[in-house]
């Protein structure tokens, strides 16, 4: 599962609000995946909800959601890399 927030969504934000609960989250890891995302994990002090990001490095695209089966494929990739 993948959802997208735009960069109008995340334009000056640097903390995403969590998706469980809506508070404000901390940044607990950065990572580079590739030569053009890095991969974000973001922590709500409120509910304890990690959520995973991939984020293109240049800042010009969205922001995606990682769940489920991706989530795990990413995962990997940082394992082996």
């Amino acid at each position: 599962f993948i959802s997208r927030m735009g960069v109008g969504a995340m334009l000056g934000k640097r903390r995403p609000p969590c998706t469980r609960c809506g508070f404000r989250t901390a940044l607990a890891r950065i990572s580079p995946l590739d030569r053009t995302h890095g991969f974000r994990m973001f922590e709500c002090a409120r509910c304890g909800q990690v959520d995973h990001y991939t984020v293109p490095i240049d800042g010009r695209g969205d922001w995606m959601v990682l769940r489920g089966e991706v989530l795990t494929k990413v995962v990997e990739t940082l394992r082996h890399n």
